[in-house]
């Protein structure tokens, strides 16, 4: 890719970009080109001789971090170090920050809150289906999750200020606690509240036996019950290694507030701060050196996320901190001067923000008929008729142009979307369940996400429930950790001798295997050169005397001199050593190695790269036939060993205290494989008699079976076209490959038709992988598998594949978005602000900062729609009253 700069930063831009060390807040109203400026300040940084690696880009949503990553590389082209920036949320940080450091076991998965809810229900002893319909049980479970949580802060002595979530403990949960403490006659203290969580199954047991008043004693009862599903569910998570998204941010802080040596960052830029709680903050803060140069930037007019933890109190904090380094974007670029006019009002009349620090339109075009306007309907029901058809006509009017139903809730938009379909006019819903949310989809990203990795335990979970092996998730679960328990994972069901990795590698041990090892010019299988093979025989987990085997081979490529941080020791020692040929070099090893077993650690990289060197330097031999067999020595230790944090061979020379060290020269890392090897071995033969009973007991043979019947050719096709790729101008194998897969599940009825199917391969092929269409599929799993796990359907709508032009979507899944045209449907007092707010300052302004999230998604036409009447249950009507925030612009909304 090219580096571009055809950008011309205005005035507030400029002073934005010029900005140094210190700490600064810029107030950045929507359409003032944040995003082009945040990568320019990132390209200028670099320029200026700030490395990536030592610059933190964090955003609120994937979504936001992808648009920064596009634009910043297409100002700074492919610059060769710039993987190591860092662009993305707190939690995308967090989640990397633990796994990098180790801190938290490899095989760990990350549990969305679907699967939280289906861990808890299996100990409520309810259908996880029912529990997530229902809003009552919905809200129980969350207060429960939310509770283990909070424990965790309280127990770690977190400041009151960081805690999350602590609504979930009510007033009576919490005169529970101080009455069962008096009770016990102790003080209500956190060490008094952390024993009550760690126990409290046994105080449970303890209060049965009591003589309590009955509404005091339900109080207590109902509190350690929840105290005591909230255990479980944290134990549950521990003992399958599951993080849920809190346990991310939590898990962080908990390192990074102790002493430490963990990674600093001198430079640094926070987006979307209003939407941040005051512990992601404090992560933050503890990942910056103690000068760092940090810009926040963020817009209290659209802070709507408080549901989500997000407090106000978040820009006094900042401003505070910032005082006399606050800025503006003083510049609107997204609307023209009379929806600025519109915007600005509403922002100075209903929510009291100073005109100064109100952007100015750069565009001064005067509004014309069918601009502005407000749409009154008599009832609820014609107005979702009205809205429709007006929505309609913007998009006959305006061919190109993207237009957008905004509502409040997604029963409006259910309502809506049916009178657009009975109408015939194609749209796009965002609300409700999420398109990535379901279980289809899962489905069909977890095949993806196996093939990618063989310990992704949600995957397999997933898989198993959704080709019908198991009833429900958690006996899916529960299957997935039978196996884990017994060093198999689910694809051992799917191996064709009915054998599983580990029968099949000790098995193999009792003869002759090859154990090896490459070094290299890179990590790119298909393209890099092989500098050094080695290798040893071992025959019956013993190394066999004289049979050490190591090659140097020459080379045109360039040898990188540093890797990460010490020289390249390659380098030295292909100075006194003679330099074979490619062809003679890779000949001389197949001679010594016989078609025998082969094993090495990591051993797809290096299997791969023999492969692909061989193809290159001896065409006529099948690399692939020669040595059908190969073991990996990772893989087995992930299955042996499990719980480590760390896999490298050198992490499991310390922990399992092995012979040998991990010097990046192959001969030296053969002899620590071997000894890793010889104890795979004894600890395999561990295991299997175990396996085997497993494998017979009760359905499990039937399971294993209907496993292959009906998964298998599924599997197995793609693991077959890892090293496959497309042909030019046509899609990416890995887009077709997931098409192809769709279409084999629905056809066997393990998913239902999802119109929405077409716009997500779209965008896959279109944006996500857009320039890698001759990449391979292992090479495109390893860039997006994790990526397209983040998806949202607001991903979709606003980009350039997306073929739909009507939208409609909820307010909190717009932010982020525009579009040309939109309809704000039914702004009514009741909704706005809502009725049961009950006259809480604190919500109403949540809700005015909502409809302002809603108005200034437009950037060429806005219209409100109102209701002015609605049904009584006994057939009369009542007169409806426009929202009262509508006050100070509906005259300007009616121009026309």
């Amino acid at each position: 890719m090219t580096a571009t700069n055809s950008w011309t930063p205005d005035d507030s831009q400029r002073e934005i970009l010029a900005l140094g060390s210190g700490h600064h807040l810029v107030l950045a109203p929507p359409g003032c080109g944040k995003t082009q400026m945040l990568a320019e300040r990132v390209a200028q940084a670099h320029h200026a001789g700030t490395d990536f690696s030592d610059m933190l880009c964090l955003t609120f949503t994937n979504r936001a971090a992808r648009g920064m990553r596009e634009r910043l590389l297409t100002r700074i082209g492919a610059a060769h170090d710039a993987d190591s920036l860092f662009v993305g949320n707190v939690h995308r940080y967090c989640s990397k920050f633990l796994f990098d450091n180790g801190l938290v076991p490899s095989e760990s998965a990350v549990i969305d809150s679907d699967d939280a809810l289906s861990i808890l229900a299996r100990y409520f002893g309810e259908d996880e289906e029912q529990a997530k319909a229902n809003g009552s049980r919905r809200k129980t479970y969350n207060d429960v999750i939310n509770l283990s949580h909070l424990m965790h802060q309280i127990a770690q002595g977190y400041p009151r200020k960081l805690r999350t979530h602590t609504d979930c403990l009510s007033a009576d949960d919490i005169g529970a606690m101080k009455k069962f403490c008096r009770w016990r006659d102790t003080p209500f203290t956190p060490e008094a509240m952390t024993d009550l969580y760690n126990h409290a199954v046994t105080y449970e047991d303890d209060l049965n036996g009591m003589s309590t008043d009955i509404g005091v004693g339900y109080n207590v009862a109902n509190m350690l019950r929840k105290m005591k599903f909230a255990h479980a569910y944290e134990a549950y998570k521990d003992q399958n290694q599951l993080l849920d998204f809190e346990d991310l941010l939590l898990l962080a802080y908990d390192a990074l507030s102790k002493p430490n040596n963990f990674k600093k960052y001198s430079w640094a830029q926070v987006d979307e701060v209003q939407d941040l709680n005051f512990l992601q903050l404090a992560i933050i803060d503890l990942l910056l050196t103690d000068s760092p140069t940090i810009v926040y930037l963020g817009d209290e007019q659209q802070a709507i996320f408080s549901f989500m933890g997000a407090k106000m109190e978040i820009m006094d904090e900042l401003k505070n901190r910032c005082h006399g380094h606050i800025h503006h974007l003083g510049t609107n670029h997204r609307s023209p001067s009379y929806l600025l006019d519109v915007f600005n009002t509403y922002a100075t009349d209903v929510m009291g923000i100073d005109p100064q620090l109100l952007a100015k339109s750069s565009n001064m075009a005067k509004a014309t008929v069918g601009d502005l306007g407000i749409i009154a309907s008599t009832t609820i029901e014609a107005e979702y008729e009205d809205v429709a058809r007006h929505a309609a006509e913007l998009v006959s009017s305006h061919p190109g142009e993207t237009t957008s139903i905004v509502v409040n809730s997604n029963n409006d938009a259910d309502n809506i979307g049916n009178v657009l379909t009975k109408l015939g006019i194609p749209h796009f819903k965002v609300s409700g369940t999420d398109l990535f949310s379901t279980d289809d989809i899962k489905l069909l990203l977890s095949h993806f996400s196996v093939i990618a990795s063989d310990f992704n335990f949600i995957a397999w979970a997933r898989l198993l429930c959704g080709f019908h092996l198991c009833a429900t998730k958690a006996s899916a679960r529960s299957l997935v950790r039978q196996l884990r328990l017994r060093a198999m994972t689910p694809s051992d069901l799917l191996r064709s001798d009915g054998k599983s990795y580990v029968e099949s590698f000790a098995e193999a041990a009792q003869g002759d295997i090859v154990v090896f090892d490459t070094e290299t010019t890179g990590l790119n299988v298909y393209e890099d050169d092989i500098l050094q093979i080695a290798a040893m025989k071992m025959h019956n987990g013993t190394i066999v005397p004289g049979s050490e085997f190591s090659v140097y081979i020459s080379t045109d490529r360039h040898i990188p001199e540093m890797l990460g941080d010490i020289p390249n020791p390659i380098i030295e020692e292909r100075l006194h050593h003679e330099l074979l040929s490619p062809a003679e070099a890779l000949q001389r090893f197949l001679d010594y190695a016989g078609g025998a077993p082969l094993l090495g650690h990591n051993a797809s990289y290096d299997y791969d790269i023999m492969d692909f060197n061989i193809r290159r330097y001896l065409p006529e031999t099948d690399w692939c036939v020669c040595h059908p067999l190969c073991f990996d020595s990772l893989k087995l230790a992930h299955l042996l060993f499990p719980g480590m944090s760390r896999y490298k061979l050198r992490d499991l020379i310390t922990q399992l205290g092995l012979e040998g060290e991990n010097s990046h020269l192959a001969d030296a890392d053969v002899y620590a494989t071997c000894s890793l090897v010889t104890r795979c071995i004894s600890k395999a033969c561990e295991y299997i008699a175990g396996q085997h009973r497993f494998m017979q007991q009760g359905n499990m043979p039937h399971l294993a079976e209907l496993f292959k019947q009906r998964y298998a050719e599924i599997y197995n096709d793609t693991t077959d076209k890892l090293h496959q790729h497309a042909e030019e101008g046509a899609k990416p194998i890995l887009v077709s490959m997931m098409e192809q897969v769709w279409q084999q599940m629905l056809e066997e009825q393990f998913v239902k038709n999802n119109p929405k199917m077409t716009h997500l391969f779209s965008y896959l092929a279109e944006e996500m992988m857009h320039g890698e269409a001759t990449a391979t599929l292992k090479h495109l799993l390893d860039a997006h598998a994790i990526e397209m796990n983040t998806l949202r359907e607001s991903d979709l709508c606003g980009a350039s594949s997306m073929a739909e032009r009507l939208f409609i979507s909820t307010i909190h899944k717009a932010k982020g978005l525009e579009f040309d045209n939109v309809i704000v449907f039914d702004v009514i007092d009741g909704r706005f602000p809502n009725f049961h707010n009950a006259n809480i300052k604190s919500l109403n302004e949540e809700d005015a900062r909502k409809l302002y999230v809603a108005i200034t998604r437009a950037r060429k036409r806005l219209f409100i729609s109102v209701s002015t009447t609605r049904l009584r249950y006994d057939g009369t009507t009542t007169a409806l009253q426009p929202s009262r925030f509508l006050k100070p612009i509906a005259g300007k909304m009616q121009q026309q």
